[in-house]
């Protein structure tokens, strides 16, 4: 994955439902910036005329991030983007995105894309003992291609 060292800004596509990447949206603007990013629910009703075709793309599956020069990723190379545009985290990302730990991230992203939404309502909702019990009890999704939706 290449990630230059100069960008204008990201757009970044996300489910504005999900207690994780809302939290997470929370989070990457906490930080100092390296470069603009904008995060849009896909849900919101300007996302299709910001964005035209997003929905080809499922947006509901994992989330996207168009970079200012046009270029679209999804789901891992997604989130290493935005902690790319975290000025103190570009480093992580660098590495992050490399061969060596790029397909452990996209591993990682499809668990918790498939997953989200319970893990959600666990974190955001519950005591860190129900949390841990709840999340010895969630199973891997078991889907043909690895990258299931769970509604």
């Amino acid at each position: 994955m290449n990630l230059p060292k100069q960008i204008k800004g990201i757009e970044v596509f996300y489910d504005g439902r999900c207690g994780m990447c809302c939290s997470f949206h929370e989070w990457i603007n906490r930080q100092a910036r390296a470069f603009a990013i904008e995060f849009i629910p896909y849900q919101a009703a300007h996302a299709e005329r910001i964005f035209p075709g997003l929905g080809t793309l499922d947006p509901a599956r994992e989330m996207i991030v168009r970079t200012s020069e046009g270029e679209i990723y999804r789901g891992a190379e997604a989130w290493v983007w935005c902690l790319h545009s975290c000025a103190n985290h570009q480093t992580a990302a660098r590495r992050l995105g490399g061969p060596g730990l790029l397909p452990v991230a996209v591993h990682a992203c499809r668990v918790l894309a498939a997953n989200r939404h319970a893990l959600s309502k666990v974190f955001f909702r519950r005591k860190d003992k129900k949390v841990r019990d709840k999340l010895h009890q969630m199973e891997i999704a078991k889907c043909a291609d690895g990258f299931c939706v769970m509604k």
